[in-house]
């Protein structure tokens, strides 16, 4: 075998590994998606879970959240402000949440699941009622997203379990 064979075995083996190089790459990438996905789905449980576990603990705020969107006009100015504030945080998460969606940080399957959670909000909280005031703190194309929810549901106003 002369130098020039070797050569060519050389360029030869080298290609396969550049082809194997560029699999592990792939691979890697596909994983690295794959596990910032399931951290973005955990960051949003651990965004979630204190405001869920105030609710349960805390009655007046409870209250508040069940019974803010029917008893609104009768709330003096903190109530209305803490409901205000309320309402904002929730959709806050929410747009976080369609962001990361539309980033394709988030599987499909988790989008729809919130997706279920915010149309219930927006007719639980009847929040067409406040919307024209609060949508100028969001971003654009979540305000187009929530203003679609709104127009594509009838208000039934806190028909879910624990709303009445």
């Amino acid at each position: 075998m002369s130098l020039s064979d070797f050569a060519s075995i050389a360029v030869i083996v080298q290609g396969i590994f550049v082809i194997v190089s560029l699999g592990f790459v792939w691979y890697q990438l596909r994983e690295t998606v794959r596990l910032a996905r399931a951290a973005n789905s955990q960051k949003l449980m651990e965004l979630s879970s204190p405001f869920n576990l105030l609710l349960m603990q805390n009655r007046d705020m409870a209250k508040l959240w069940i019974d803010g969107a029917k008893e609104y006009d009768k709330m003096d100015a903190i109530d209305k402000r803490r409901y205000y504030q309320l309402l904002i945080w929730w959709l806050a998460l929410h747009e976080n949440i369609y962001h990361q969606w539309r980033a394709k940080l988030m599987d499909t399957e988790t989008f729809t699941a919130w997706s279920h959670v915010l149309e219930e909000f927006v007719d639980e909280q009847q929040l067409g009622r406040y919307w024209d005031q609060m949508k100028g703190v969001f971003e654009p194309s979540f305000v187009t997203h929530v203003s679609q929810i709104i127009m594509s549901q009838p208000t039934k106003g806190g028909n879910l379990p624990g709303g009445n």
